[in-house]
């Protein structure tokens, strides 16, 4: 037997580029997402596919008058997006984890919300049944995270 012991209080964090949707309404940038993409960036476009359910970020170096301000974190980034997550009827009762893809044609990153890497934090309220959080990711039932 081969066993890895887990550290509680490891802040690595993911090694592959992953964008979140969180319940406070922004996107959340893990440090390998925005050191990979954003690093120069002060602001970013956000594009919607309806058709393939993707949403699309392209950083630029400069603020733009139409893009959103990017806010760098210790554990990466955030762009707060009320507008666009309504617009889009995007906001998430519980925050969502999705990889991070480049596409080269459009020059820009996309999440496809069709294929959620994963949930974490507890659902917005208690009043909600478990089983409308159990998430099926990769054949396994995810479960509620309760406190």
């Amino acid at each position: 037997m081969s066993f890895t012991k887990f550290e509680p209080h490891d802040t690595s964090g993911s090694k592959e580029p992953m964008i979140s949707i969180r319940k406070s309404g922004s996107f959340g940038l893990n440090k390998a997402c925005f050191d990979e993409y954003f690093e120069d960036a002060e602001s970013v476009s956000l594009f919607y596919d309806e058709e393939e359910n993707l949403v699309g970020f392209k950083p630029h170096e400069e603020d733009k008058e139409d893009a959103y301000v990017l806010t760098e974190m210790e554990s990466g980034g955030s762009i707060t997006t009320y507008a666009f997550m309504n617009r889009y009827n995007l906001s998430k009762n519980i925050t969502t984890r999705y990889v991070a893809q480049w596409d080269d044609d459009n020059e820009l990153l996309f999440i496809d919300l069709d294929e959620p890497a994963g949930v974490y934090g507890s659902p917005d309220t208690e009043e909600d049944d478990t089983d409308e959080f159990e998430e099926e990711l990769d054949g396994e039932k995810v479960p509620e995270q309760t406190n």
